[in-house]
């Protein structure tokens, strides 16, 4: 049997809901307030450039703090001289890269337009021409050693194409213990090619130590890759899922 309920009761229980949706409402008006965009604006106004094809004044050699011998020109950087680390570190973030790969069609594997960039100086997503061939956890786009593209969705060297990652870093508890993996998910070219994917451990021939913050690193391995347009969105420590789709709806 249903219990009654008075109906004074039931409006100040309806009034009360009413303006606790207000508030929460409210508080995710006050989140989403900023305007990112107020035009045709190609980076979101809260980000933070970190190559604006200028000059390196963000970036220093790997592992040192001199000034990077990289070629700047035409709003690009150029591969030089080493690999190069941004000066700050950062958590959780949205990283926006581009980046040019020239053809080298006489080299095969690693060796063919091959660079990388690092999250938190230990988990490199592979930089490679990579066009026409089966994904791999080796070729562009992949989470180096450790998780393959779930599709290749490089261009042709020598055009310019984008890489869009939304990373989440590790977690540690006070004792330095690792609580939680790295997480990311990421676009290439407009077209996702990893979904919430963890890092349970720093990519291969890298033993750098995982940490809540770090350096991003751009790779040096030898070929003359060229990026532009770098800007980073730091995000809140926590890491939000997504509520997955019903079967059926």
């Amino acid at each position: 049997m249903a219990t009654m309920i008075p109906l004074r009761h039931a409006r100040r229980v309806a009034l009360s809901t009413f303006l606790a949706s207000l508030i929460v409402l409210g508080c995710s008006l006050t989140v989403f307030a900023a305007d990112l965009f107020k035009g045709n604006e190609a980076i979101p106004s809260d980000a933070i450039v970190i190559f604006d094809g200028k000059d390196l004044s963000q970036w220093v050699r790997n592992g040192t703090d001199q000034t990077p011998k990289w070629i700047i020109k035409d709003g690009y950087m150029q591969v030089r001289g080493g690999s190069i680390q941004t000066k700050q570190e950062f958590s959780s973030y949205q990283l926006h890269v581009e980046f040019w790969l020239p053809l080298m069609a006489d080299m095969k594997g690693q060796d063919r337009a091959n660079s990388g960039i690092f999250m938190n100086d230990a988990y490199e997503v592979q930089v490679l021409d990579s066009y026409g061939i089966e994904p791999e956890a080796h070729r562009c786009g992949a989470i180096y050693s450790i998780t393959a593209p779930t599709v290749n969705a490089s261009r042709p060297p020598e055009q310019w194409q984008s890489f869009d990652m939304l990373f989440y870093a590790p977690k540690f508890d006070d004792k330095g213990s690792k609580t939680a993996n790295a997480r990311i998910s990421m676009m290439q070219n407009g077209v996702w090619i990893h979904n919430d994917v963890e890092i349970p451990n720093p990519t291969a021939c890298h033993k750098c130590p995982e940490k809540a913050t770090g350096h991003i690193i751009v790779q040096d391995h030898g070929n003359p890759i060229r990026y532009r347009n770098i800007w980073i969105r730091p995000l809140a420590a926590d890491y939000v899922t997504l509520a997955q789709p019903t079967a059926g709806k």
